[in-house]
């Protein structure tokens, strides 16, 4: 497939994603604050389907050979990050994937925090290689390169 055919690709599915996300409203905050508030699962059935599909197509993935899973050791420094990003996502009134919809549709704030996504993720990319151990793959090594000017995408 050629480079335009993949970005062609890329945008028709982006594009059906995020109107789907936009116009049934999906928000990960929303899905676990409704239920523990509100008693509100419309969010949190979503929520549910979501991670059941994903887990049967990872099987299916894995199983079938492809890609190369890694297993990561689980520490305090897990714990402390999913902290900070839930209160992002409190402060934020959304999580990343709703802040970019309401990003789109003019929501200041999201702006906002969508800038300081980026801001954080590049900070961390700056220090990443320095606290991984073991040592980190060739493509987080410190080094300038044009994979730091992705804010954390791939």
């Amino acid at each position: 497939m050629s480079a335009l055919a993949e970005c062609l690709v890329a945008f028709v599915f982006g594009s059906v994603v995020g109107l789907l996300v936009q116009r049934s409203r999906f928000c990960n905050t929303a899905a676990l604050r409704d239920a523990m508030l509100f008693k509100t699962f419309r969010n949190t059935k979503a929520l549910l389907v979501a991670m059941m599909i994903l887990t049967i197509g990872f099987t299916a993935f894995i199983s079938i050979g492809a890609g190369n899973p890694m297993r990561f050791d689980v520490g305090v420094n897990q714990i402390l990050g999913l902290f900070l990003f839930g209160t992002g996502m409190v402060l934020a009134g959304a999580c990343t994937v709703s802040t970019w919809v309401k990003a789109g549709e003019g929501n200041f704030g999201a702006i906002w925090a969508l800038i300081f996504t980026f801001v954080g993720m590049f900070l961390f990319s700056l220090i990443w290689s320095y606290i991984y151990w073991p040592p980190a793959p060739s493509a987080m090594t410190g080094e300038l390169s044009v994979e730091r000017l992705q804010f954390g995408f791939s």
